[in-house]
């Protein structure tokens, strides 16, 4: 398990499910294999993503705001910083779609 925190995301490894690098499986022993950071694919099976890491979407979400709201940005930084927004809203809105609720606590019983 890889945690990427600039990424937004854990990479809970599978090499013979790994996007980042196609042909990872075939080149070795899966166990002496690391994922391809550089190469992330936001459409590979190994990614998952918690509730923390959507907040944190959301505040850098918040900030990209911020930031156009000031509209201090040149136009150029500010374009992409909103298609950085956009790819932000969209993992926030899938992770939101598709979240597994955290089951009740149990009550103990005497």
């Amino acid at each position: 398990v890889y945690e990427d925190p600039k990424a937004f995301l854990t990479c809970n490894f599978d090499a013979f499910k790994a996007l980042c690098d196609p042909e990872l499986a075939q080149s070795g022993p899966s166990g002496q294999r690391t994922p391809d950071r550089s190469r992330c694919n936001l459409a590979c099976a190994n990614i998952s993503r918690t509730d923390s890491q959507i907040a944190a979407v959301q505040a850098e979400i918040d900030e990209i705001d911020a930031a156009a709201e000031a509209r201090l940005d040149p136009y150029p930084i500010a374009r992409r910083e909103q298609q950085r927004r956009a790819a932000l809203v969209q993992i926030a809105e899938r992770h939101r779609a598709t979240a597994i609720p955290a089951s009740p606590a149990r009550e103990k019983t005497p």
